[in-house]
């Protein structure tokens, strides 16, 4: 589902990753592990196309995330939950899921039941016509996680995705990811918590001033 060779970026002088070469596969969850600047949130967005690299490159499904046409390709399998939720102001919760669902092509008859099931899972439908601003931190990050979900993908790539989040969501969370291994796709989780990747992780990885290893 995924690889990187050699991915790297660097700014100016600094370092932030350095020559990570990994492979994800369907019905894996790999967790790559470090302290804050370490540079997990740096290859979440390398991987996701956020980023340019400085060096090496991406793939998802085999197609090159950084290179046109095959971008909108690889971009169209992954979906991304960054670790500070990207939200409208003057969208609600619900409004985004339509938003997200519209924009890559699964607004079916199906969609309004589809959204209701994401919001009662992750705990929003009391939240469904709140805007951004009135959403705790711990609704904003379900919000972005909901829009993740409602979007076909392959690929799931999460940045710290449980702060924030009360233990009834961990385990709502924790339960999206097994199911997203049993369906056979892969999921790249950047997170600092020990206990949540043992309980969802295939693989740990350990990243320290942007080298990783095991």
């Amino acid at each position: 589902m995924l690889e990187t060779l050699e991915l790297g970026r660097a700014f100016g002088p600094v370092i932030a990753l350095r020559d990570l070469n990994l492979k994800v596969y369907g019905g894996e969850c790999v967790a790559l592990m470090g302290p804050n600047g370490s540079g997990k949130t740096t290859a979440a967005e390398l991987i996701s196309g956020l980023l340019e690299p400085s060096t090496g490159w991406v793939k998802v499904q085999g197609y090159a995330v950084h290179d046109e046409p095959t971008a909108i390709e690889a971009r169209a399998r992954l979906a991304y939950v960054p670790d500070t939720p990207r939200l409208y102001d003057d969208l609600t919760v619900l409004d985004h899921l339509h938003l997200v669902a519209v924009a890559h092509g699964t607004a079916t008859d199906d969609l309004e039941d589809r959204c209701w099931d994401l919001l009662e899972r992750l705990g929003l439908d009391e939240r469904a016509d709140f805007f951004p601003p009135q959403l705790s931190r711990g609704m904003r990050q379900k919000t972005a996680i909901a829009c993740a979900l409602i979007r076909p993908f392959s690929l799931l790539i999460m940045d710290e995705p449980i702060v924030g989040l009360d233990a009834d969501s961990v385990e709502a969370l924790r339960q999206v990811v097994l199911e997203c291994r049993a369906d056979k796709r892969a999921v790249l989780l950047m997170t600092h918590s020990d206990e949540f990747a043992a309980s969802v992780a295939t693989r740990t990885l350990r990243i320290v001033e942007g080298l990783v290893g095991r």
